[in-house]
């Protein structure tokens, strides 16, 4: 089942987001779990969160959003964040959160779904290209001083 993230959720939630955190060796502490928390359930706020549940436990989140597509004059949804408990993975659970928010970009007039991955990350890239058409763009980052 995909739903909506709740407050009760939080602890399992923490779990799965330092997996993420870990698979990207990108570091993790208590405060940027709190934020990312606390956006998820701020109504005011662009970061929506969804799990995927099985037997009341949590096995997979993502994060996303509305985008602007200024080139288009349209918006599209962008998925931030994706990741699914390793024990859980080859049920197809990825692929089912990617289609749940299919749904949503008609409900929220989206032109599609856009996502990142890093080049590394062979097993998602197999699925991605799959069910989507890679857009051959490369991201740059520049870091404020």
């Amino acid at each position: 089942m995909i739903r909506n993230l709740k407050e009760k959720d939080k602890k399992n939630w923490e779990n799965l987001y330092n997996g993420y955190a870990n698979f990207y060796k990108s570091p993790m502490n208590q405060v940027i779990l709190d934020t990312v928390w606390s956006w998820i359930h701020d109504k005011n706020h662009i970061v929506n969160g969804v799990c995927y549940e099985l037997d009341d436990q949590i096995v997979g989140i993502a994060h996303y959003r509305t985008m602007p597509r200024p080139i288009k004059g349209e918006y599209i949804g962008f998925l931030d964040d994706l990741f699914v408990d390793q024990n859980y993975r080859g049920q197809k659970i990825a692929q089912k959160i990617i289609n749940y928010l299919k749904t949503l970009s008609k409900d929220n007039n989206w032109s599609g779904i856009r996502w990142i991955t890093h080049s590394s990350n062979e097993n998602a890239k197999k699925l991605y290209d799959k069910i989507a058409n890679n857009t051959g763009f490369e991201i740059y980052e520049l870091k404020r001083d």
